[in-house]
């Protein structure tokens, strides 16, 4: 099973909230085993107009998690593996 691939969106000079779920996601490592990818964005980059209202925004596997505060019990959720439910 590969690990899950955590994606932290930011902005350039960072942000009070960033660093917020920055503390949290450092926090949930002790817990999940996961990779995290850092993205620092400034006006004029592709995604800035998307995201420039909503940092910091958290993609697990390239799919919105979520934006602006986060803790690491939610963050753990988010990224161990649903058990599937088994008869027998």
């Amino acid at each position: 099973m590969t690990k899950p691939q955590l994606q932290f969106i930011t902005k350039e000079g960072g942000c009070g909230l960033c660093d917020d779920a920055f503390e949290e996601v450092e926090s949930a490592k002790d817990y999940v085993d996961f990779d995290v990818e850092f993205v620092k964005l400034r006006e004029g980059d592709a995604d800035w107009e998307r995201y420039k209202n909503d940092f910091p925004v958290i993609l697990i596997d390239g799919k919105f998690a979520f934006k602006h505060r986060t803790t690491r019990d939610m963050l753990i959720r988010k990224l161990r593996p649903k058990r599937s439910w088994k008869f027998w």
